[in-house]
């Protein structure tokens, strides 16, 4: 049996009608965590391993809000 790989932009996830300067980077940025992953698994590392490289690599990437709370709305309120 293989292995697979999923990444995903959060629970907000990237919106098609976001102008394409704005989406882009998003989309790059998720390509490339994506990219570690599977490096990452095509060099036998422990799936949990994986999960926590892809996962705290998408922390540190400015263009998503992960571990920094929810998405606030207009009213201010999460």
């Amino acid at each position: 049996m293989g292995w697979a790989i999923a990444v995903h932009g959060g629970a907000r996830g990237i919106s098609r009608s976001l102008p394409h300067d704005r989406r882009q980077p998003c989309e790059e940025a998720l390509r490339h965590c994506l990219q570690i992953g599977v490096e990452a698994l095509e060099s036998n590392s422990p799936p949990l391993d994986v999960v926590e490289l892809v996962v705290r690599e998408r922390e540190n990437i400015p263009h998503f809000n992960a571990s920094r709370g929810s998405v606030l709305r207009a009213s201010r309120r999460a």
